[in-house]
Parts: structure tokens; C-alpha cells; sequence
């Protein structure tokens, strides 16, 4: 409970509070919680990013960030996105600084020690494995159908995305090649409709009948619906919002050992094409449905892409190793 922030000490053995605190991005509420913990025990300041939180900003506010940081008159902010200036302020005071991908390395101010900090998958229940034939009776899954996957909200942030989805399943059936989407979590906003500025009618009719729309499912199911993928997509190109992210579902598609499709961009960069995944230039509808048409035809390059990506990332999303630099980085931190 945030009300017990000065009874923290009662957790530790020496009764001193933390020696580090680490806070999960530099946004309002994390950043106001951190700074008073920070100040109650004199604990050194880890601040870990994973979004470009700039241009997360200029989209909420519609304004160029750059004007943002000119601007005098005090403007609202909801908590759970960074302010502009308190956000810059809060990354200059670190002791330290995780980034989940490289390139947000550019916003680590000078001088201050920073680690890339990957992700890792629990390999314990993300594995290669056959289709679970009871879980597709069990969800309608239609037999013979190329099945889609994707576990996951759709937001502001990547509606165009997760509609590319949508829309390569559909013009695959209307090519006369039987697919389906199954789709789990909730759809925060409208992303199928005519309000996009698509042809496609007033509704989502055209989309939605190629799709199965679980919606919230529990966690043990995810990876027996994943199963039931004959490849795994991540939509999108490389911008200002792709470049700094790493998406949260790619650990767990490249573990269960499915031929992966991703752009070039963030975790895209550091992949070889057509041994760990396809990396393309730009994962929209019309690449989704050529490049399932290549893997249709070229069995060899299914199975070599399953091999490379179930080995990407045992190699490189493992969360023990991957803790063990964070220990290393923290210990290296306190002895500063």
C-alpha cells in the first residue's frame, strides 16, 4: 500500500529501508512514489525505460514535444504518463538507468550508467508443442483453416496494427485460402469501423466474421491458444513509437517455436531474416499475406524458422541470465 511508505523499513533484516529503488518508467506516478521513498531512506535511484515516452506525450497532447518544454502555463497530465519537464528532471537525479532496448539509450542523460535489459519468457509454459486439438474444439476453431494468433488489448497506440491483422485474414478468405484470427483481451477502442478512414462499411462485419474474439482468458491458456498458431505476427514499421519499444507478446511467440514475422524495427534489428524470423520492412496486411504465401510454399523455411526462433530465445530471453546483470548492475550501483 503506498500509505505504508514509511514503514518500509519493517521488510528489511537492518531495519534501513531499500538500498535501491527501482522505478518502472519515469511517469507521474512511479516517479512521485520513488521520490518520496527515494528521500525517506536515502536510497539510490534506478529508473528503467521502456516506451519513448516523448512521443507518447506529443500524442496524448497533440502538440510537439519540444513546444511542450517551452511552455509556461502549467498543463494537466493523467499520472500514468511522464510529464514533460518531470520526467527529464526525475532521469537526471538516477543512479542508474535500465533501457529495454538500445536505441533508448538516447535519453539517458550523460553520465549516468545504464544497462539494456531484455526481457525474459517462462520457458515453463511458453514451449514448442503440437496443436491442442481439444483446446481448438473447445473455441470453434474451423479445421483446415490457417489459424492467426494474437493474445493481447488493442489501444490508441497500435489500432492500425492489430487491424492489419484483421484485414490480411480477410483478404485471404476472400482469395479462396480458409483463415482465422483468435483473438484474447479487450478492444479499449474503436479500430475496424469507417471512423478510420477506411471503405470498408460502418461496422466490423467484414472482419469479425473471420475472427474468434475470446476476450479476457486466464493466463495458463495463453500459450495452448498459441499452439494453435501456424505462424506468429507481430504487425508494424519502424517510427518514433516502434524504434523504442520492445512488444511484450514477442518473448513468448519466439519461444513457442512458431515461424515468427516481425518488422524491421526494435528486437527486428538485432534478428537474422529467415533464420531467427521473417523480418520485413513493414508487417501490414498486404506483407502478412505475402509472406504467408512464401511459408505456405517453402516447408523447409517453416521449419527453419521454428528452429531459430525457439533458439533465439533461449539464447537471448532468459530471465536468469538476464537477472544476473540486473544484480550485477545493481551491486555496481551501490558501491558508487
Amino acid at each position: 500500500q503506498f500509505n505504508e511508505l514509511y514503514k518500509l523499513n519493517e521488510c528489511f533484516n537492518n531495519q534501513k529501508g531499500p538500498d535501491i529503488i527501482h522505478a518502472w518508467t519515469p511517469r507521474e506516478l512511479p516517479r512521485i512514489y520513488c521520490n518520496k521513498v527515494r528521500k525517506a531512506y536515502n536510497s539510490k535511484l534506478i529508473i528503467h525505460l521502456e516506451d519513448n515516452e516523448e512521443h507518447i506525450v506529443e500524442r496524448y497532447l497533440n502538440r510537439p514535444f519540444k513546444e511542450l518544454l517551452l511552455e509556461t502555463k502549467p498543463f494537466s497530465l493523467p499520472e500514468y504518463i511522464s510529464h514533460p519537464k518531470n520526467y527529464r528532471e526525475f532521469l537526471e537525479s538516477a543512479d542508474g538507468v535500465t533501457v529495454i532496448i538500445e536505441r533508448l539509450k538516447e535519453f539517458v542523460p550523460p553520465n549516468i550508467p545504464s544497462l539494456i535489459l531484455w526481457p525474459g519468457v517462462d520457458t515453463k509454459y511458453f514451449f514448442s508443442r503440437d496443436k491442442n486439438r481439444e483446446i481448438a474444439e473447445r473455441f470453434n476453431v474451423p479445421k483446415d483453416s490457417l489459424v492467426f494468433c494474437y493474445t493481447g488489448n488493442v489501444h490508441a497506440a497500435n489500432t492500425y496494427e492489430v487491424r492489419s491483422l484483421y484485414l490480411a485474414v480477410a483478404v485471404l478468405n476472400r482469395e479462396g485460402k480458409k483463415a482465422v484470427l483468435i483473438r484474447t483481451g479487450q478492444d479499449m477502442c474503436n479500430f475496424l469501423g469507417s471512423n478510420l478512414g477506411n471503405n470498408l462499411g460502418d461496422d466490423d462485419r467484414w472482419a469479425r466474421q473471420y475472427s474468434i474474439e475470446l476476450g479476457h482468458i486466464p493466463r495458463n491458456l495463453i500459450p495452448e491458444v498459441l499452439s494453435l498458431a501456424d505462424v506468429l505476427i507481430q504487425p508494424g514499421r519502424p517510427d518514433p513509437f516502434n524504434d523504442y519499444r520492445f512488444p511484450s507478446k514477442l518473448p513468448e511467440f519466439l519461444a513457442m517455436g512458431k515461424p515468427t514475422v516481425l518488422p524491421a524495427t526494435n528486437i527486428g534489428l538485432k534478428m537474422v531474416h529467415k533464420q531467427d524470423a521473417l523480418v520485413l520492412p513493414i508487417v501490414d496486411a498486404t506483407a502478412i499475406v505475402d509472406a504467408v504465401e512464401m511459408l505456405e510454399k517453402d516447408g523447409w523455411l517453416r521449419e527453419c524458422l521454428s528452429e531459430g526462433s525457439h533458439n533465439f530465445a533461449r539464447k537471448n530471453l532468459d530471465w536468469h541470465k538476464n537477472s544476473q546483470s540486473l544484480k550485477s548492475f545493481y551491486q555496481l550501483t551501490i558501491n558508487n
